[in-house]
């Protein structure tokens, strides 16, 4: 697997990605298994859980675009910012959370 991003500007794929996770998340009901999302690793598409597309941007202060934002928020997703890395932060949470209650 690839780096993970340390801060700053996320590559377009790896952004993709974190966006594709996000409505996924959006989709999920919980009571099926964690989503997948497609990443691609050297120009090949690998599947990955919506888990660790969010960890890919963890530090990203990249801006998420406002559709997406306001859907997670409509989603009730507790948000701190609107960038990726806050994104990214409180599905990771919301998962760790439903893996607890399960």
């Amino acid at each position: 697997m690839a780096k993970l991003l340390r801060f700053g500007h996320a590559p377009g794929h790896v952004r993709e990605t974190a966006g594709a996770a996000f409505l996924a998340w959006i989709a999920w009901d919980g009571a099926e298994p964690e989503p997948n999302v497609e990443y691609e690793i050297h120009y090949e598409p690998h599947q990955i859980p919506i888990s660790r597309a969010c960890k890919l941007v963890w530090n990203c202060t990249d801006i998420v675009p406002g559709l997406v934002t306001d859907q997670l928020l409509d989603a009730g997703l507790g948000i701190k910012s609107r960038t990726y890395a806050a994104c990214a932060r409180a599905i990771l949470e919301d998962i760790k959370t439903r893996r607890v209650a399960a």
